[in-house]
């Protein structure tokens, strides 16, 4: 009986109305707004997956919530996570956006937030972005993003400002920021003016020429210090394992409800802790350029272009290291935002996985000593494979090999050979 009174006094608590002053809400509208707008949401590969993904468009409110720029507007810890915020919160949000926000639209529950109107294609988008943007600097290191807006929306409407941080310590602003405009006749007529900020005359510049650059300044930079780290790139490989869904009359389709921040938008972006990934059994030809083959798991047949199809969502898949005959298997993204991405959209999935065909593929970044293993590993395989070139095309059984354009085979008929594919 106890139990029972202090749950539900647990979720009274929880139920709490909450209500936010004026300041609170023009903050929340005017950062949910920005997840939102053209010039966030072309950019940001996290929350522009989940709006893909999720059949309705609309992101969980409580996700938004805990973002990093919404939880100090909230008064929410810095661990907060999505399942963590108090529902009257996430009702005040809610009610703010819906009587407020002229671009996005509630579901019914108030739980879920998204765009009113339809996004264009990224490269569009981005193209009209950056035509509307100009760099302007030199700016205190100490300013922030409100003390730019206010600055130039004195000379026309601003939809943003971004300020990105120095080539060589992440951690502070490189003094330039770029200026977003509704327009792009205003970023071209304030080009023309002569603005001084803070005693200094300021250097105004298309965002074009800016990051013309900031691409030579990070070139520089990496010759003058070049990385004396792991040879391989980090934190781009992730390990998962299929398992046949259940069927439920109450499943649901997986609706991702995660979101990644993108470094360069006005959202400061947030690190994840990474769990270790086990090694899977099977895996030793995991590179092998050869014809595409599929898997028979659990009745059903699971292909690397079906894992494709759905890793693909999050970034850009290099490789898919997926043997004949097993229920796991390695994604090796371009970067580790796609890592990032698809690890936490694997997490928030009511399956408690990524949906592929009717499996559910649970999803571990590789990490620490077995990332290590697995490039040293690859290394091997690779010297081993043009050492065998070399010595005649014959491998360890005596069996002669060819290195077409379809990678390694062997003239032997009795073994089922592993093969795998390189994505492209």
């Amino acid at each position: 009986m106890a139990a029972a009174e202090a749950m539900e006094l647990k979720s009274s608590e929880e139920k709490k109305v909450e209500t936010l002053d004026e300041t609170k809400a023009r903050s929340v509208l005017r950062q949910v707004e920005f997840y939102f707008s053209d010039s966030n949401l072309p950019r940001d590969k996290f929350l522009r997956a989940a709006v893909d993904e999720s059949p309705d468009g609309l992101v969980s409110l409580a996700l938004i919530c805990s973002f990093g720029r919404m939880r100090p507007i909230l008064g929410l810890d810095r661990d907060t996570k999505p399942e963590s915020v108090p529902a009257g919160i996430i009702d005040a949000v809610s009610d703010v956006l819906k009587s407020q926000s002229t671009t996005l639209r509630i579901s019914e529950d108030g739980q879920k937030v998204g765009r009113i109107a339809e996004l264009m294609k990224p490269e569009e988008m981005i193209e009209q972005l950056d035509s509307r943007t100009i760099s302007a600097s030199p700016f205190p290191f100490d300013i922030t993003l409100e003390d730019v807006e206010a600055f130039f929306s004195k000379h026309a409407k601003v939809n943003s400002v971004r300020l990105p941080k120095h080539v060589s310590d992440k951690r502070y602003f490189c003094g330039t920021a770029l200026i977003e405009f509704s327009e792009e006749e205003d970023a071209k007529k304030t080009l023309d003016e002569s603005l001084v900020y803070a005693g200094a005359e300021l250097t105004l510049k298309p965002k074009k020429e800016y990051d013309v650059e900031r691409k030579k300044q990070i070139e520089e930079q990496n010759k003058k210090n070049p990385d004396k780290g792991p040879s391989y790139p980090k934190g781009v490989v992730i390990s998962f394992q299929l398992e046949k869904k259940k069927k439920s009359s109450n499943s649901k389709k997986l609706e991702p409800e995660v979101h990644q921040e993108n470094e360069s938008s006005e959202v400061e972006g947030e690190s994840n802790e990474s769990a270790e990934a086990k090694p899977s059994k099977g895996q030793d030809n995991k590179l092998e350029n050869s014809e595409s083959v599929s898997d028979e798991i659990g009745g059903s047949q699971i292909t690397r272009e079906d894992l494709k199809e759905v890793f693909g969502k999050f970034g850009n898949v290099k490789y898919i290291d997926f043997s004949m005959g097993q229920v796991s298997g390695y994604i090796r993204y371009e970067d580790s935002k796609g890592v990032e991405t698809a690890r936490t959209m694997a997490e928030v999935s009511d399956d408690g996985g990524l949906l592929v065909k009717d499996h559910i593929a649970t999803v571990q970044v590789v990490t620490g000593e077995e990332e290590e293993k697995y490039w040293k590993e690859l290394q091997e395989k690779r010297e081993s494979r043009f050492d065998g070139a070399r010595g005649g095309g014959k491998n360890r059984g005596g069996r002669r090999e060819s290195f077409g354009k379809h990678g390694r085979h062997n003239d032997s008929s009795n073994r089922h050979p592993q093969k795998s594919q390189r994505v492209n």
